[in-house]
């Protein structure tokens, strides 16, 4: 079965495939770009940003808040483009809470609507004036507002994309599927905890045929003015480990040399360190061929992004027999943490430190995740959130009064490509 989702992987990145595949968000336009092909002369530069500090909170797993990213002319002339797409129907309910549950779920009144964005296409490909057409007859300063917001989100994509070192997130092509849409909640909507991306051997069978994933999250509120969350609710509530081994520019939380994290070594009065999982660790089977296996590593020093250390034997994912790598690794970690004889971890400690990202039997019993600690972030007006979408558990407590809406998105970077010279000198 590896073998099979392998092949697709690479045939998906060399054809017109991946086109079929990508979300409905996707940049619809024939010809590869680079950051520089954008409109990015004119766009007004994100220079208020704390780069330091947003660094550092990506790296070590923490949301980024920054208020006043829009101003209050920016933030009406949207919320005068998403009253009108409301009156027309193009809000659904979305409550987005268990994607575990797949179909399985029903979205009521309740719920959050959300709307996609209309023209967020054409801001991916550096057309900006699209962002101006509303459909309300707007006159041309809510135009000319919603332009210098289309702006300035393609220039916070392409700042995070180089800061970041994240350079895939900068591309213009089909097989690069930005996300952005509105959201609106009223009195009686929360979101349920959840991870806004994992690992692609914790999706099951399709968890390699999407030519992107989820980089980084990130929302800017709309919300009513003067909002207060103990009138009004609706924070973010993130879940960060309380301190964490990383360092911006070395071992970062989310991903590690294209591996996505999985979970975390938690132990009291220490700090935790990430755990990466590599799917394509080179392995020499009993025929003498070369096999691509699972494994489990952590970076001992956080100054040191070249050194790891194993601390799982590899396996085969195939081999589980359609338990999913999330449930496997949870069951082996607790029945090993509590003998000596361990099979997979390479040291009882492991077995007994490992926590899982996203750890949905824990969390179905009213837990918080291992070692971390609860930080709440009003929507406020005009403010910007950021976060890695790998590491970082959250959720949006009720909204008890008035009107939450934001402008949210993800910014996508390429699926990580199966290693070249894998079978080379085996």
């Amino acid at each position: 079965m590896r073998s099979f989702f392998v092949i697709l992987t690479l045939l998906l990145q060399t054809s017109s495939l991946s086109r079929a595949l990508s979300s409905s968000t996707n940049v619809s336009t024939a010809t590869t770009r680079s950051s520089s092909s954008s409109d990015s002369s004119t766009a007004p530069q994100c220079s208020d940003l704390d780069i330091s500090k947003l660094r550092s909170d990506l790296a070590s797993g923490r949301v980024h808040h920054h208020r006043n990213f829009l101003n209050e002319a920016q933030v009406g002339a949207l919320l005068e483009q998403a009253e009108h797409l409301r009156q027309s129907g193009a809000f659904a309910p979305s409550g987005l809470s268990n994607t575990q549950k797949g179909k399985d779920q029903y979205f009521g009144e309740a719920d959050r609507t959300v709307c996609p964005l209309p023209w967020w296409k054409d801001s991916i490909a550096g057309n900006h004036a699209t962002a101006g057409v509303s459909g309300d007859n707007t006159n041309k300063e809510s135009a000319d507002l919603r332009i210098s917001t289309s702006r300035k989100l393609q220039d916070l994509r392409l700042l995070l994309s180089k800061e970041l070192n994240r350079p895939t997130m900068a591309r213009v092509d089909d097989s690069i599927a930005h996300e952005c849409y509105y959201s609106r909640s009223t009195a009686g909507a929360t979101l349920a905890r959840h991870m806004d991306e994992r690992h692609e051997e914790t999706k099951g069978r399709n968890g390699w045929i999407l030519p992107s994933r989820r980089s980084v999250s990130w929302l800017v509120y709309l919300s009513d003015p003067d909002w207060d969350v103990s009138s009004n609710g609706g924070a973010l509530r993130s879940f960060p480990q309380r301190s964490v081994r990383t360092s911006p520019g070395g071992v970062e939380t989310g991903c590690h040399n294209g591996n996505l994290q999985v979970g975390w070594l938690v132990n009291d009065g220490a700090d935790s360190i990430p755990v990466y999982l590599d799917s394509f660790h080179r392995t020499v089977n009993e025929s003498g061929d070369a096999e691509p296996q699972c494994i489990l590593y952590i970076v001992p020093s956080p100054r040191d992004a070249n050194q790891v250390e194993y601390i799982t034997q590899p396996w085969l994912n195939e081999g589980l027999q359609g338990m999913s790598a999330a449930d496997f690794l949870k069951v082996v970690s607790e029945s090993e943490a509590k003998t000596k004889n361990a099979n997979l971890f390479t040291k009882q400690s492991y077995a007994r430190d490992f926590q899982l990202l996203e750890d949905r039997p824990l969390w179905d019993s009213g837990g918080d995740p291992a070692g971390s600690v609860a930080v709440d972030i009003p929507p406020e007006r005009g403010s910007l959130v950021v976060f890695d979408s790998v590491s970082v558990p959250h959720e949006v407590g009720l909204v008890k009064e008035g009107t939450r809406v934001a402008l949210a998105g993800w910014f996508h970077e390429a699926t990580q490509t199966f290693p070249e010279g894998f079978y080379d000198d085996v």
